[in-house]
């Protein structure tokens, strides 16, 4: 399976798209479009220190949406052969629909910035034997550097596809993909002494870049399993929070950002209702889209709806600056078109979410946080729950460590409550130093003030 094998399929099925979708049109079904997805994948997975199992899988799904007179239908399948029979049943579900909007409608094609190739041809050279490789060095890391580290399972792959989408509105766009990944799930454990179960992973569009970040990975995260040994129950306190850049979106980003989906706004389930140019958060908090950056694996000209796809302001110095549109949120907001934000793929009707978001770096030193006399709770990972409406949060911190006079202990689960919002105003501190989260996301460290840990009685 290489580049011209998988170039060749895609220029035959377009091509099979094409005319189907004039068929369509030509029995009288004038809006269709067609979402094809596919992959080719090796895997080599680990389980319990060792290797466990080896496969290889070939997918190809197809999206198949209908709309007639402002009612949709949609429909999944893997069926090459029956597409036709499979776009006239999305047709009848359409028909079957009880609740018309006007608003719902296919989006006209636009011209669409070619990006950087996404397919490293360098991987070609790989199988499943490079993989099994990979996977019995990273063995031989863990034996040699972490003998204490229980690696409770483990994925390397190669992975190699492209998508396609074709409408009857006129959208045609399509690129190809490739990718080398894995990860490690584990935890240290010391006779009795166990501890925090600890996660990484990296991935790269070529092998060399892979195999340094793997390599670190790797490290890092034997050295979290480690840190984690010897953990310390502490009296609860209220005071600072440091994040590390893996704990920025999942601690309390992630929740904001899924308040900017265009459909939370419309049905009031949101508090960035009406804050447009607004500031919501500090004036240190800039983030951005961008999908254009070469090399990122979220980099891609068009969204789940073939519409063009750009660099763009979400928060710049606090100030709210877009909200997250496919094209049927644009219309019910009143604008011509989406901006650009259609998530999704072959096997779900386009949702509103970003791609490639990046978070402006801060002016301090990440070490400068580390060596504060006053105590500072350094997050690993979040295990809890959340309100999207309101922003309230509560949760164990897992695998967490006091800071206090430039000591650093590991400490037993605490508990933390707080406000999505809240925490917006709350940063105190962003780092110039960050990481790469996914070969996607950019992420700086952040300090935050004023949260309330509750830890042992």
């Amino acid at each position: 399976m290489d580049k011209a094998f998988i170039e060749k399929k895609l220029e035959e099925q377009k091509n099979h798209l094409e005319s189907l979708v004039k068929k369509a049109k030509d029995n009288g079904i004038s809006q269709v479009e067609i979402f094809s997805s596919y992959g080719y994948a090796e895997e080599v997975t680990l389980e319990k220190n060792d290797l466990n199992n080896c496969t290889a899988t070939e997918e190809n799904m197809f999206g198949i949406r209908v709309i007639e007179n402002g009612s949709q239908g949609f429909l999944t399948t893997n069926h090459f052969p029956t597409l036709w029979e499979s776009i006239q049943e999305a047709r009848d579900l359409a028909r079957s629909q009880t609740t018309p909007d006007s608003d719902l409608v296919l989006p006209d094609p636009q011209t669409l910035e070619k990006r950087a190739n996404q397919y490293d041809e360098s991987l070609d050279a790989l199988g499943l034997e490079h993989l099994v490789e990979i996977a019995k060095t990273t063995l031989g890391w863990k034996k040699e550097l972490f003998p204490k580290v229980n690696l409770d399972s483990g994925d390397m792959s190669l992975s190699k596809g492209f998508k396609l989408i074709v409408s009857s509105k006129g959208v045609n766009a399509s690129e190809l993909g490739a990718g080398i990944s894995a990860s490690v799930m584990g935890m240290a454990v010391d006779g009795s002494d166990v501890g925090s179960f600890d996660y990484d992973s990296a991935s790269g569009n070529d092998y060399p870049y892979f195999a340094k970040k793997w390599e670190r990975a790797f490290r890092e995260f034997g050295e979290k399993c480690m840190g984690g040994l010897g953990a310390k129950a502490i009296p609860g306190f209220k005071g600072y929070i440091l994040l590390p850049p893996e704990a920025v979106y999942s601690f309390f980003l992630g929740s904001f950002i899924g308040s900017l989906n265009g459909t939370s706004i419309r049905k009031g389930k949101s508090k960035m209702a009406g804050q447009l140019g607004k500031q919501v958060a500090s004036s240190k908090l800039s983030i951005w889209e961008d999908p254009t950056i070469s090399g990122y694996a979220g980099t891609t000209s068009f969204d789940r709806e073939g519409q063009a796809t750009h660099k763009q302001s979400i928060l710049n110095q606090g100030v709210l600056d877009t909200y997250f549109y496919n094209t049927y949120e644009a219309k019910k907001a009143g604008l011509k078109a989406s901006n650009g934000f259609a998530t999704g793929g072959a096997q779900s009707l386009p949702g509103c979410g970003p791609r490639q978001l990046q978070i402006a770096p801060g002016d301090s030193n990440k070490d400068d946080f580390f060596k504060m006399k006053d105590k500072v709770l350094f997050v690993n990972r979040l295990s809890g729950t959340s309100d999207g409406p309101s922003g309230d949060f509560s949760g164990v911190i897992k695998g967490s460590h006091l800071l206090e006079n430039g000591v650093k202990t590991p400490v037993k689960e605490v508990q933390v409550v707080g406000n999505v919002y809240e925490a917006l105003n709350q940063i105190v501190s962003i780092s110039k130093e960050g990481e790469l989260l996914g070969e996607s996301y950019w992420a700086p460290y952040m300090l935050l003030e004023g949260f309330t840990i509750t830890g042992a009685s």
